[in-house]
């Protein structure tokens, strides 16, 4: 990589650094990109010059953030999952793998939480953040039938709006996960009950 190509590449990760700090304090709707520019030490035009709009800012937010939170792949999960025999062993690494992931990426998972619906470049990132969820949540079942309710109720559990709602509730981020999974064994073991 040329000197120019990797300054680029360097003003380009200042910029979504300081923009995914700002939106995940703030949030998006209100950081400025000047705000952006001085955050990032940068002129105005510069951060224009790399990202026009939303459009582009929000892929490449979400995408640092998931760097960092790195969330459970559904490779990396079929790699786990193969050597798990039961649904419950499955949900045990979703859960603990989500719950690292959403305690890395809390501020700006929030603040997309928050403003996905005001904003269609933060609603794509979401509604792809629940799709994997979905696929995940999937996979952890896949030999097990439950019925729509249960996996409708297991996504909820897995998901970070209530990881989020029992953190900000108080409940140390260290007991999160085996809250989760208690209740994650109580919707199998009434699925299999009925």
């Amino acid at each position: 990589m040329t000197d120019r190509a990797t300054m680029v590449l360097q003003t380009r990760d200042r910029i979504v650094a300081a923009a995914t700090l700002l939106h995940g304090e703030r949030g998006v709707l209100a950081t400025s990109w000047e705000e952006i520019a001085q955050t990032a030490g940068l002129a105005p035009a510069t951060v224009y010059r790399h990202f026009p709009s939303l459009v582009e800012l929000i892929p490449a937010c979400a995408k640092a953030v998931f760097d960092v939170s790195q969330p459970l792949t559904l490779d990396h999960a079929q790699a786990k999952f193969a050597r798990l025999g039961s649904p419950l062993e499955r949900f045990e690494v979703l859960v603990r793998e989500s719950c690292h992931c959403y305690g890395k990426g809390e501020a700006w998972l929030h603040a997309a939480r928050r403003e996905g619906d005001l904003i269609p470049a933060i609603s794509e990132v979401v509604r792809n953040q629940e799709a994997a969820l979905e696929v995940l949540v999937a996979a952890c079942l896949s030999d097990r039938r439950v019925s729509a309710r249960a996996r409708r109720l297991l996504f909820v559990l897995c998901d970070f709006p209530f990881w989020k709602q029992l953190s900000d509730r108080g409940m140390p981020r260290s007991a999160i996960p085996g809250t989760v999974i208690d209740l994650v064994r109580s919707v199998l073991d009434a699925e299999e009950a009925s």
